[in-house]
């Protein structure tokens, strides 16, 4: 659940301005530097360019991995959410399905964080967030149908990492998943999570 940020009003028609070309230094060279610049590029662009960063493929098999840690006490689930996610087997979800909720995402995560800009690296607020650019520790005995998938992702992990962003210009903070790839851009996006502090 987003947490509001203070945002500065002074000024406020200069930023507006600014919200449609940020950001306008050259993009970094650094990778993770330049996942950064891309994410508020493409924010504040429209949410197209938001997906064009994304291997929706990648994310299915990334989050229906990720589910199965979930179940294990990664994370606080609902009776309800226990009860769907303990019935999946490791079938991927569709590249179609993470296309329709990353653009579902794209103002309550994207748009929110970036919003006028003025983007930039930070560390992680949350273990669950912190816990995404880490490789993930083998399965329990039973569950060795996942084993694939898990020798897949990690590699993706290995060859990337995560970026947690935060703007002066929008509120709260988010994480995103890297992993390099021979592209223009060098890498693919293959997870985006709401980066939220523990509870007090």
């Amino acid at each position: 659940m987003p947490r509001a940020a203070l945002v500065l009003l002074l000024a406020a028609g200069c930023c507006a301005r600014a919200a449609k070309t940020a950001p306008t230094t050259p993009r970094p060279t650094e990778i993770s530097e330049s996942v950064v610049w891309d994410f508020e590029k493409a924010v504040l662009a429209d949410q197209d360019a938001l997906l064009q960063l994304f291997d929706f493929a990648s994310i299915g098999k990334l989050e229906k991995l990720l589910r199965r840690y979930d179940v294990l006490g990664r994370a606080q689930l609902t009776d309800a959410q226990m009860k769907e996610f303990s019935a999946e087997d490791a079938t991927p979800f569709t590249a179609e399905r993470e296309r329709r909720m990353v653009g579902y995402f794209y103002p309550s995560l994207g748009q929110r964080t970036v919003g006028r800009g003025g983007c930039k690296k930070v560390a992680p607020q949350s273990e669950y967030v912190q816990w995404l650019g880490e490789e993930f520790e083998p399965l329990e005995p039973g569950l060795e149908h996942y084993e694939p998938l898990r020798r897949e992702v990690n590699g993706w992990i290995a060859r990337g990492g995560l970026v947690v962003i935060k703007c002066d210009g929008g509120q709260g903070q988010l994480g995103l998943v890297w992993t390099a790839e021979e592209s223009e851009r060098g890498y693919k996006l293959i997870a985006i999570y709401d980066d939220v502090p523990p509870s007090p």
